[in-house]
């Protein structure tokens, strides 16, 4: 024989809803907070190059800028941003890459802020923002310029070699003195 199916009451109703509540509230172990960084991409030919966003004030596309004499040639010069000089670094000749063939005419200036001092990177271009686990980023690579080795913090799987700005800003060889003769 058949029973009619029974409706459940109000409290069964009550304590059902609770039990899927508490259910869902429970974060899935693969959801687990992870820290993560995102990464401005850079281009300098065909290196790649990552500074954390946190770091990254703005980008521009390059326009004109002032050449300041008695700088060493890393430092491009000066450039004016809404009534502010910012100092132009050459981000290329810094890390002691090769000089551009100019195949790369357009290039852009990524204001970054580190060791108490803003500057402009001026690079070729800077295409889009990486977000990441920060576990994902490994010791820097082997090799490359002295420079290169004290600028880098990590490099990603994916091979972009991840700027340290406040190290890189804080390198001594940007400080230019005026030395009377």
């Amino acid at each position: 024989m058949l029973e009619a199916a029974r409706s459940p009451s109000g409290e069964e109703v009550h304590r059902i809803l609770e039990e899927r509540a508490r259910a869902l509230s429970r974060p899935l172990q693969s959801e687990e907070q992870e820290e993560t960084v995102a990464l401005v991409e850079m281009l300098l030919g065909s290196e790649r190059y990552g500074v954390d966003i946190r770091k990254v004030r703005e980008t521009h596309p390059l326009g004109s800028f002032s050449p300041v004499p008695g700088t060493p040639d890393f430092w491009a010069g000066i450039v004016n941003i809404r009534g502010i000089l910012y100092p132009c670094l050459d981000l290329r000749r810094y890390l002691g890459l090769e000089e551009d063939d100019g195949s790369s005419a357009a290039k852009r200036l990524v204001l970054v802020t580190g060791a108490g001092l803003t500057v402009g990177l001026i690079v070729d271009d800077a295409p889009a923002v990486q977000r990441m686990p920060a576990r994902e980023i490994g010791p820097p690579l082997p090799g490359g310029t002295e420079t290169g080795r004290n600028a880098t913090s990590g490099v990603t799987r994916d091979l972009l070699a991840v700027l340290d700005v406040d190290a890189m800003l804080a390198d001594p060889r940007l400080a230019v003195r005026e030395e009377s003769r």
